[in-house]
């Protein structure tokens, strides 16, 4: 009698990781025509050579600005682990100066 069931072995994922990485950019003054966001482009650009890819992402406005949250796969092993903490490596801030923005943690 045949089981049911697939025989074959489930594919296994090909990413080692996968992780959030949440950016806020602040609202910049109004202008008359676009501009480039470069420290943002410096860091995904850090975050892709280093042994990630961008799974998915998304944009939440705010009030005085937009975050942005990525899912990031881990491609090498190099990238596990620390390897996504980039607070030192570019200058980040772990927090914003807007009072009006509450940041949301495991309690609540």
């Amino acid at each position: 009698m045949k089981k049911s069931g697939s025989t074959k072995p489930t594919k296994a994922s090909r990413y080692l990781d996968v992780k959030t990485f949440t950016y806020f950019i602040p609202t910049p003054p109004k202008r008359k025509s676009g501009f480039r966001e470069r420290e943002f482009d410096k860091i995904m650009h850090g975050i892709l050579s280093e042994g990630h890819e961008l799974i998915d992402w998304n944009t939440q406005s705010v009030e005085g600005g937009m975050y942005m949250v990525f899912i990031l796969g881990t491609t090498t092993k190099k990238a596990m682990g620390a390897g996504l903490d980039l607070h030192e490596k570019y200058g980040l801030a772990e927090s914003h100066a807007n009072p009006d923005i509450e940041l949301l943690d495991d309690e609540n």
